[in-house]
Formats: structure tokens, sequence, C-alpha cells
């Protein structure tokens, strides 16, 4: 029998990395319970919105995150990471302060509504990212294929406990003041950094510690158009929403004869059967097949996965299957290929962590919001009325390149040494 702990045992992560990893878990459970918290205020505004209304903000969103991450490559290049991570989210918890002093002014509810959900939008994958900048840093490729998917299940957890505190507090608390718990969880996240560098430290050599980034705010910028790498997992990223896009476009058509009630209990079941199963594959399968199958096969699972499925939907394209099949997907996203995705991560440098990634993260995958939501507009009302069978196998089609770019990647990975970093 194995004389290894539990922990280890269940989840492959070692002895020595135990306490990281518990406390990675705790700080991304942490951010992913602050949007929670607020997104079924931002879910609920586009109800009151025409679908131009609806396609101008996302174009908004897409042109804020630019903004947004150009700004931060701003100051990435002028202070130090240790700085910089907390700063990121002192900055956020401020800025969702700041909405909420608004609201009490009395600012006018409807453009205050449009402002918070194209910042909440920006948000939602803001801090995730710059989570990850973090925390692949401190981890070789080896440990990430160990670690990354046991902490990426805190992002579930928090996705769950999130919006049940908000049930819990409903009754005693008005929409403005759940801006304020946002704004309170997101400042709780600050011990836990400091936790972590002292961690961290333990383990790197002085010249590590000391490394900081250009001067050049427009280093990320310049590595992500001159390295394939980055261009690939770019490539990938707008893949992944066009698909997304096509799911939700069918998802949003075949519910609409549903009443309001109806599609929230739906959509409701469809998140709480994601997130429990994205913690049971995090556990029990991610790391387990990084590290047995490689990153190709990782990387490939879901979009050759979810390819195969939208064929076999196309042929009945009930609404119950379609919900399955977003279980599915964003399960496995979550589970799989988000983490595979990040340890991508752990074979560049600091430079394309801290400010080429939130590009990725943020403004590629806004821009790819808009490109594929006015792509789909066009193969249906728009010009060539495509059916819902018709728009499906599309998608398959797009999973298929997805899949294939997945297969590269993760070759190019997988020949990447531990001590290997790309510049």
């Amino acid at each position: 029998m194995s004389d290894k702990p539990l922990f280890t045992r269940l989840t492959q992560v070692e002895p020595s990395e135990i306490k990281g990893a518990l406390v990675s878990f705790l700080f991304i459970f942490l951010l992913m319970a602050s949007y929670m918290i607020m997104k079924p205020v931002r879910d609920a505004l586009p109800s009151d919105w025409g679908d131009v209304s609806l396609a101008r903000q996302w174009t908004y969103t897409f042109i804020v995150s630019t903004i947004a991450v150009s700004v931060y490559n701003v100051f990435a290049s002028q202070i130090s990471l240790r700085r910089l991570v907390p700063g990121v989210f002192v900055f956020f918890a401020t800025t969702f302060l700041g909405i909420y002093a608004a609201f009490r002014f009395g600012i006018e509810v409807t453009l205050l509504g449009k402002i918070f959900y194209v910042w909440s939008s920006v948000f939602s994958l803001f801090h995730i990212s710059v989570f990850w900048s973090f925390i692949s840093q401190h981890y070789n490729k080896s440990e990430s294929k160990r670690v990354f998917g046991f902490i990426n299940t805190g992002a579930s957890a928090g996705a769950i406990c999130g919006p049940l505190l908000i049930i819990l507090l409903a009754k005693s608390m008005s929409v403005d003041n759940i801006l304020l718990v946002t704004s309170a969880v997101l400042l709780a996240t600050l011990p836990l950094i400091a936790i972590l560098n002292r961690h961290f430290d333990e383990k790197e050599s002085d010249s590590q510690k000391k490394m900081t980034l250009s001067s050049n705010p427009f280093s990320g910028f310049q590595e992500l158009l001159t390295h394939k790498r980055l261009l690939g997992i770019a490539a990938f990223i707008f893949l992944f929403t066009g698909v997304s896009a096509f799911l939700y476009s069918t998802q949003k058509d075949l519910l609409i004869d549903y009443s309001s009630a109806d599609r929230k209990q739906l959509l409701g079941s469809v998140e709480l059967a994601t997130n429990i199963l994205t913690i049971l594959l995090g556990v029990f399968a991610t790391n387990r097949i990084a590290r047995k199958f490689g990153m190709a096969t990782t990387l490939s699972l879901v979009p050759f996965m979810v390819g195969l499925l939208l064929l076999l939907l196309s042929a009945n394209p009930a609404i119950m299957l379609v919900l399955a099949l977003q279980v599915a997907r964003r399960a496995g996203n979550y589970a799989i290929t988000r983490p595979a995705r990040e340890i991508l991560y752990t074979a560049v440098d600091r430079e394309a962590r801290f400010k080429t990634k939130p590009i990725i993260d943020v403004a590629v995958y806004r821009g790819g919001d808009v490109a594929w939501i006015w792509l789909i507009a066009f193969l249906g009302d728009g010009w060539l009325n495509l059916g819902t069978p018709a728009m499906l196998c599309v998608a398959a089609g797009v999973c298929f390149v997805w899949g294939m770019l997945g297969i590269y990647l993760g070759k190019v990975h997988d020949r990447t040494s531990d001590t290997e970093v790309d510049h």
C-alpha cells in the first residue's frame, strides 16, 4: 500500500506541492465567487435591451477590453510583479465600489446598467487571466500537469458558492449592495497573494525573484505577433469562442418557446451540473489525462468530442440535448481544456505570461465573441438563412479545426523541456 497521503493519491499533487495548491485553490475560489456573486445582476440586464443594443454592448466590451489590457501592459512595464498582481484586484474592487456609489447618487439607471454590464464582462476574464499569470510562473511543465487540474477546481467551487451566498442574503440585500460583497471578496485575496509569494520565495533562486518585465509597454503585443506559439494559443481561444457562440445562439433560439421562469430553471440546472462535473473531472481525471496521454490529447480531446456530438445533435436539435451538450462542453473546457491551456504558459517567459496572456485571454476572447456573433448573424437571418441543423454542422467544422490546432500546440509543448523557455 502506498505511503503517500490520501490527498496525493486522489489528486496526484505531491506532498511538497500541497500547501501551494491549497492556497491557490482558495485564491481562485474567491476570485470566481466574486464574479458569480454579481453575475445574476449582470445577466438580468440584457432582458430589457433589444438585439441591436446587446450587439453594441458586446462591441463596447471588446473595445474596453482592448483598452484595459493596453493600460495593464503599461503598468506591468513600470511596477514590480509583487505590486502588479494585488494592484489589479484592488483596482477592480475600487471600480465596483465606484459603481455602487454611482447607484447611491442616483445616476441614470439604464446608462449605469450598461456601464456595469461592459465592465463586469471585462472583469470576468481579466481577473482569472491575471491569476494564472501569477500561478504559472512558479511551476514547470511536469509540476503543472500534476497541480493545475486541482487548482482549477477551485473556480468551479467558487462558481457554486458565490450564487448560494447571494441566495442566502437575498432578502436582506439590495442589488447595489451586491457590489459591496463583490469588492470585499476580491480584497480578501490579498492575504493569499502574500502567503503564496512567501511560499514560492522558498522554492526559487535569487535570480528568479529579481526578474522584471521589459519597460516597453508594447512588448506584450509584439510578442503575440512574433511568436508562433502565442499566435497558436490566440487562435485556439478564437476557435473556442466560435464554438461557444454557435451553441449559445442555438440555445437561445430553442428556448424561445419557454417561459422566463422555465428558462431560469433550465439554465440554473446547467450551471449546477456543469460545476459539479467540473470538480469531479478536475480532481480525478485532468492531471491523469495530461500525464498519461500528453498535451496533444489533452488539448484536442474536448474539441473532437464536442464536434462529434454536434454532428449527432444536428440530426435532432432538441433543447434538452443541446443543454446536455452545453454541460459536457463547458465542464470539459473548465476541467480539461482550460488547465491544459494554462500549462502551455509554463513554457513561455514572464513577459508573455504577464503582458501577452491578458491580451489573448481578454481582448482576443472578446474580439472572437464579436466576430463570431456577426458571422452567425450572416449565416442565419442576415443573409444565408441557414437552419439550426446546418449551423450545428458548421460549428462541428470549427471544432475539427480547433482540435487539430490543439494537437499541434500540445506536440510543440511536449517537445519543450522543463528548463527550456520560449523567448
